[in-house]
């Protein structure tokens, strides 16, 4: 619970973050990575043939599709130091910026705004897809938990709102969604850009 977690902010993102007090959920669908939200062969295998056998006009990728739309994650790096490697991918510019939180600390934010939705904080487990490794998938929106081998220098800990079995048949965001949160509660510290 006392795990330190930084989250690398341009300043315009930042100064949003103080204004607005939200943090902004990326859509599942949206990240660059092909494998987010990928599921091993086996579990696609077994949901296929279940809704083969239970006779649901449904696909696989239908399934995923919705599942990816209907996901939304915010993603922080776990470690008390920094880490240039994370400064050049996501605080490209000198007037950047790194919040600082607890597992603890986010946990508490996110509780106190009594969210009508699902919610996890999950660290992230660096697998190798292609190896078809075992998935805890329950719920499915925990397959946003694994990432391919070639992120792990990204330590990621993820919050996971899960809108997938709520919100099936109502229309989503286009890119993400702003969820509130007290920025006096959630914060640690702030790390000005080693180049400011």
């Amino acid at each position: 619970s006392d795990a330190v977690l930084r989250r690398y902010l341009d300043a315009a993102k930042f100064f949003d973050f103080l204004q607005n007090q939200t943090l902004f959920f990326c859509r599942g669908d949206k990240f660059e990575d092909k494998f987010e939200g990928a599921f091993t062969d086996s579990v696609k295998q077994a949901i296929e043939s279940s809704y083969d056998k239970n006779k649901i006009a449904f696909t696989y990728d239908e399934f995923r599709k919705r599942l990816r739309e209907r996901v939304f994650i915010n993603c922080w790096h776990k470690s008390a130091d920094d880490s240039m490697a994370m400064w050049s991918i996501y605080g490209k510019s000198s007037c950047s910026v790194a919040i600082t939180t607890t597992v603890e600390k986010l946990k508490h934010a996110i509780e106190q705004e009594n969210l009508p939705h699902e919610i996890s904080i999950e660290k992230v487990e660096y697998v190798r897809h292609w190896h078809n490794p075992a998935l805890d998938i329950a719920p499915y929106s925990r397959v946003f938990a694994y990432k391919t081998k070639a992120y792990e220098f990204e330590k990621e800990i993820r919050v996971i709102v899960d809108r997938f079995h709520t919100d099936f048949d109502t229309s989503i965001s286009e890119t993400g969604i702003p969820i509130r949160i007290q920025a006096q509660t959630l914060l640690r510290s702030v790390v000005i850009a080693p180049e400011a």
